[in-house]
């Protein structure tokens, strides 16, 4: 049975994920730029030196401009969903002044920024050594969403969140994000819901967001769709809990 770690970090309370296989191990998201990212990296190599395999759970920019800084301590799979592949480019160039400057002071131009991505689809498996990760492109917060799946653990990147309310972007479809929260929640087998910000969750937590999304899909406003945990809007650094747990 994998080993799974979870490393929260600023600007945003990014959680990035670690499974680590007898043979291999598994990065989940990146982080917003080279500062944020070498503090994950830093964090994964504490834990193993085994062969590492990134995954982006989609195309906003705290889960992915961390990327260059893993190709270049040697990383070379990076895997997205095909909308991911298809969009991140262009996602990149419109998101850069988002970044705040004070946590990415030498963000370097979206160019130099990515790297080659390969998509995944259901059909595809990726074998750790002891453990076989599944993957399930789906759509919802964004476009590009990308469900990673090991043993009873859905990691969901921001289709799920706690601590603050759902992030509805201009870039969300809310109506397919309920539909994707309906597949996820008749997963077999899926005990554990890990998202991108926030703890990990449960089934009867995921399904109360359901409810949140569905609401905002029938056209009310994002702010009424209530916070399932006390916390602040949006991620403020310094409040959430930063550093490595072990989930599993």
């Amino acid at each position: 049975m994998p080993q799974i770690y979870v490393h929260t970090s600023d600007p945003v309370a990014l959680n990035s994920y670690l499974v680590v296989g007898s043979e291999r191990a598994l990065v989940i998201d990146t982080g917003a730029g080279p500062v944020q990212a070498a503090g994950i990296l830093t964090a994964v190599r504490a834990l193993t030196d085994l062969p590492l395999v990134v995954v982006n759970t989609h195309d906003h920019w705290d889960h992915f401009f961390g990327n260059t800084t893993f190709a270049e301590h040697g990383v070379e799979q990076f895997l997205a969903s095909p909308g991911f592949v298809r969009d991140h480019r262009a996602s990149a160039w419109v998101q850069l002044e988002q970044v705040p400057l004070a946590a990415e002071p030498d963000l370097p131009p979206p160019e130099e920024l990515l790297v080659p991505v390969s998509a995944v689809t259901a059909e595809d498996a990726l074998d750790l050594g002891d453990a076989e990760v599944r993957f399930l492109p789906l759509a919802g917060h964004t476009e590009s969403d990308l469900v990673v799946v090991v043993d009873d653990v859905a990691f969901v990147g921001d289709l799920v969140e706690e601590g603050a309310p759902l992030q509805v972007g201009d870039d969300a479809l809310p109506a397919q994000w309920a539909a994707s929260l309906e597949l996820l929640l008749g997963l077999p087998g899926i005990r554990l819901f890990a998202p991108g910000h926030g703890s990990p969750v449960d089934k009867a937590f995921a399904a109360a967001q359901l409810g949140d999304i569905a609401r905002v899909s029938e056209h009310d406003s994002p702010a009424e769709a209530p916070a399932r945990s006390a916390g602040p809007f949006p991620w403020v650094p310094g409040t959430f809990p930063t550093g490595v747990r072990r989930l599993r």
